[in-house]
């Protein structure tokens, strides 16, 4: 099992990342978190992950904190959720919301994921309420410990994307987390109209607050 890589960044994108380690290019699934934490292309990296295996693949899933990674696999072990889901979360709310949100049954802050309604968020209250780490719903780590646990680079100066890129970005990363293609381009051509955004995590942020109000009305 494949618990941390360290390597050499060779793709990103919002949903997932190519990481070179040693001349071997790993794709990596991810989640918004941890998007927003990566360097440009080129710089080190080092990540932990979660293997997960079925009869038709080997995907691994990358996360910048340790947090992150616990919370990913109780969320996997909840009947109905999934991998998909469970990054759909991570991406949707921090790991100390989303852990605060099932210690308090917060369930509207829980309906906020794509996918998750209110039988789905009461059954994550219900199977994780009393399995959350101690102190994770109350003081979550940083994870940036002296050896810089997590997503770790040598800092370098962010040019923002082309506007068609940037498009092209944040309607696949919003697609990936299951909101449906006319509702994506409509919020993000919305947005890249209206408003100043010039990084994929500010637009996606700003992307899903608008979708969660859409959904609320």
């Amino acid at each position: 099992m494949i618990t941390m890589l360290r390597g050499i960044l060779d793709a990103k994108h919002p949903d997932h990342i190519v990481l070179d380690v040693g001349g071997v290019g790993y794709r990596v699934f991810i989640a918004l978190s941890t998007y927003e934490k990566l360097p440009d292309v080129g710089g080190a990296v080092r990540i932990l992950t979660v293997t997960h295996v079925r009869e038709d693949a080997l995907h691994l899933y990358g996360f910048s904190t340790p947090e992150e990674r616990t919370l990913f696999v109780l969320l996997n072990n909840v009947s109905g959720i999934g991998t998909r889901l469970a990054i759909s979360a991570l991406s949707t709310l921090s790991a100390s919301s989303l852990a605060v949100a099932i210690a308090t049954e917060d369930l509207p802050a829980l309906c906020l994921i794509p996918g998750v309604g209110r039988k789905t968020a009461q059954r994550l209250v219900i199977e994780l309420k009393d399995r959350l780490p101690v102190g994770l719903s109350v003081n979550p780590g940083s994870g940036s410990g002296p050896e810089g646990v997590g997503v770790v680079s040598q800092e370098s100066p962010l040019q923002p994307p082309p506007r068609t890129v940037l498009r092209g970005e944040l309607t696949s990363a919003l697609m990936n987390l299951g909101y449906k293609r006319p509702e994506v381009e409509r919020v993000v051509g919305q947005l890249l109209a209206g408003t100043s955004i010039v990084s994929v995590s500010d637009g996606l942020r700003a992307a899903l607050k608008a979708l969660a109000r859409s959904v609320a009305e």
